[in-house]
């Protein structure tokens, strides 16, 4: 495994962070728009299609956690798809809107604010820990050039 593979895991970790959060707050600024859907990112392994239950086997049958961070375009996490939320939201009775039905009803958005704001704070969290990974990885660069100066 070789320090650049560090910095692309943990890229591909900022990279998904940051896409749940433009999801989570593209939720939150149409939380009031009629009709709207919401949208929810699903996380998978990067440049993997397996299944958890064979990423946890193939930890097994290597080197360990080691085994997950190798690779040319490093390993980590990636938005595999973005779905729609289809429940319907909740009914307001607004006879004169342009989205109102026969009684006069119109459907708002089916997001759950305080549910975003969970997701986002989670996002949060797991960009913190990634840029942390970078530093991390930036002072043992700096240790390695300092050690071989210092030959």
């Amino acid at each position: 495994m070789s320090l650049f593979s560090i910095y692309e895991t943990a890229h591909n970790g900022l990279k998904a962070s940051r896409g749940v959060m433009e999801i989570a707050s593209d939720n939150v600024a149409n939380m009031l728009t009629p009709g709207y859907k919401a949208k929810k990112a699903i996380l998978s392994a990067k440049g993997d299609n397996a299944s958890f239950s064979e990423v946890v086997a193939e930890i097994g049958n290597h080197n360990g956690v080691a085994s997950l961070i190798k690779g040319k375009e490093g390993r980590g996490a990636q938005i595999a798809e973005v779905t729609i939320d289809q429940r319907a939201g909740v009914k307001v009775f607004m006879p004169g809107h342009p989205l109102a039905d026969e009684n006069g009803n119109v459907e708002m958005s089916n997001v759950d604010g305080a549910n975003e704001m969970i997701t986002m704070m989670d996002a949060v969290r797991q960009y913190k820990a990634n840029l942390s990974i970078v530093e991390m990885a930036k002072k043992a660069s700096q240790e390695a050039l300092n050690m071989t100066k210092n030959s």
